[in-house]
């Protein structure tokens, strides 16, 4: 699933008044590009680029495997990638790769008919729909065969976390839904006596008419002065809960029967469409933003990677992406010349991770650099699976250009980690910016938003950065040389992350990842001129 942070409504109305109340003479507007120095704990884009200016850059290929991209956003569409050996539009499959019009990449979530597979299960779901008809009426693992008994205590784990989800979403969706018709309400009946632009003083001053027109107003004066309160933000939380209950824990809806394809067959790897801007790109627009919106063009924000193409790789629906699309995914941006692959995503099961491995395998041995964000859970990754990872099936090695990205914050003080992140002293490399980053959106707009989502195309802009003017640089080597050279703050009294986002306990910002680090551009760009300025 797609690391976009998801909160009870009330824990996100605390954290935001918190993060406001902090950051209200901060302008946060692009402040990962800050460095430490100032005052901000960004990655010094700037000053990195400074540092290399006499430097002639060459382009780099970062490949964003997301749920699509706007391509024809103000911002990208002058760095997105162009597979110059294809003709557009021709319906052959020009370059001979299997993929017949992959202009700017391609979509494993749709199907030759140019329909896309939006909304989808949880990986626990479909664990559960296709273990139900074994285990559905077992009364007792007694029952089970000896064979069958890792299956039987999977399919018991899965049904319980359904189970849980929605016993406590399906009550919350009727609270938020009932909230939202009477708000809805409210807000109609408000603009039919106050005009449709209305003001809190507006609202203060109404005089009601009726004892309908009392309640609104007394709904929409207490609203006024809750400043954690919006609309959209109401909405969203609603949809959220809505998706949650009709699609990622709902056995009976079965996501992936419009690609046509045997999701079994893991080998197959020509099927889906060209269509990399399909629906809900929202979040893969945001990321292709971090790592390479244009930069100085006076429109909207910077990209860190000014020399950057962006190929598009359409991997995650609304709900769990498929390890089959996943490991497909990894080897099309292998093959066709991606330097960096950034991965905003992850879920907690992983049936074919073998092939998943395969595809890591193919991109470590072709010197790719994997970044991957660690998830917004708050929870240590040490201890909790989480896929993919880089541990390689048979346990005895991991792959060599995978970097695991926790999410920081801008202050370089106890809340240096974002309250959501995923950590872990083994498994964690690195920290980034992911709190409050500003980024494209759909339809040439922009937004903030927070997750390490967004940690790990700081990174992987960074990576590519640095790529672009050391071009010689290793995958292996590039790995090395950011986690050598980020900020080290080992010792540092940090707030633990939190699931329930109430922070109480502390410790040292150096137990939470295996380098203490959060990367930074000017002090990788230093290191890099050092060992490879030739």
């Amino acid at each position: 699933m797609q690391y976009t942070t998801k909160f009870r409504f009330s824990a996100l109305f605390t954290a935001l008044l918190a993060f406001n109340a902090s950051a209200q003479e901060i302008d946060l507007h692009g402040w990962h590009h800050k460095d430490p120095s100032e005052g901000i704990y960004g990655v010094g884009t700037e000053k990195a680029y400074e540092l290399l200016k006499d430097r002639k850059p060459s382009k780099v290929v970062v490949a964003i495997l997301d749920s699509g991209v706007d391509t024809d956003h103000e911002d990208l569409k002058d760095n997105i990638w162009v597979n110059e050996d294809e003709i557009a539009g021709n319906g052959i499959d020009d370059d001979k790769n299997g993929y017949i019009d992959d202009v700017h990449g391609w979509n494993f979530l749709g199907n030759a008919d140019g329909v896309n597979l939006d909304e989808a299960n949880l990986e626990l779901t479909r664990i559960y729909r296709k273990l139900a008809p074994k285990f559905g009426e077992v009364k007792s693992k007694k029952e089970v065969a000896k064979e069958d008994q890792a299956d039987y205590q999977l399919f018991k784990e899965v049904e319980a976390e359904i189970l849980k989800a929605l016993n406590e979403s399906g009550p919350e969706y009727a609270q938020i839904d009932g909230f939202l018709k009477v708000y809805n309400t409210a807000d109609s009946t408000a603009k039919a006596a106050l005009g449709k632009n209305y003001s809190p003083g507006d609202v203060i001053a109404w005089k009601p008419q009726t004892d309908d027109e009392a309640l609104y107003q007394s709904i929409l004066a207490g609203l006024a002065q809750d400043p954690s309160f919006s609309k959209s933000g109401l909405e969203e939380y609603h949809a959220y809960l809505e998706d949650k209950i009709e699609y990622h824990y709902n056995p009976n809806f079965v996501d992936r029967e419009v690609l046509g394809d045997d999701y079994e067959q893991v080998e197959q790897h020509y099927y889906g469409n060209n269509d990399v801007s399909a629906p809900h790109n929202d979040h893969g627009t945001h990321v292709a933003g971090i790592v390479g919106a244009v930069r100085n063009n006076k429109l909207g924000m910077n990209g860190i990677c000014a020399n950057v193409q962006l190929m598009v790789v359409r991997t995650v629906p609304n709900g769990d992406e498929f390890d089959k699309d996943v490991a497909n995914a990894i080897r099309y941006a292998v093959d066709n010349g991606a330097d960096i692959i950034n991965m905003s995503f992850g879920k907690a099961y992983s049936p074919q991770s073998s092939a998943v491995y395969e595809a890591i395998k193919h991109a470590e041995a072709k010197g790719v650099l994997l970044v991957h964000g660690a998830g917004n859970d708050a929870a240590n990754i040490d201890k909790v699976e989480n896929y993919p990872n880089p541990f390689y099936t048979d346990g005895t090695e991991q792959c060599k250009t995978w970097l695991s990205i926790g999410a920081s914050a801008y202050s370089g003080d106890e809340k240096l980690v974002g309250v959501f992140s995923n950590y872990g002293k083994k498994n964690l490399d690195l920290f980034a910016p992911g709190v409050q980053i500003y980024s494209a959106k759909p339809d040439d707009t922009y937004e903030f938003a927070d997750g390490t989502s967004m940690a790990a195309p700081v990174v992987s802009g960074v990576a590519a950065l640095i790529k672009s003017y050391f071009p010689e640089i290793s995958g292996v080597e590039l790995r090395e040389l950011l986690i050598e050279s980020s900020n080290k703050y080992p010792k540092l009294k940090v707030l633990m992350p939190d699931p329930n986002y109430k922070q109480s306990k502390s410790t040292k910002f150096g137990k939470l990842s295996n380098s203490a680090g959060v990367v930074n551009a000017y002090n990788a760009a230093m290191l890099a001129l050092s060992r490879y300025g030739k």
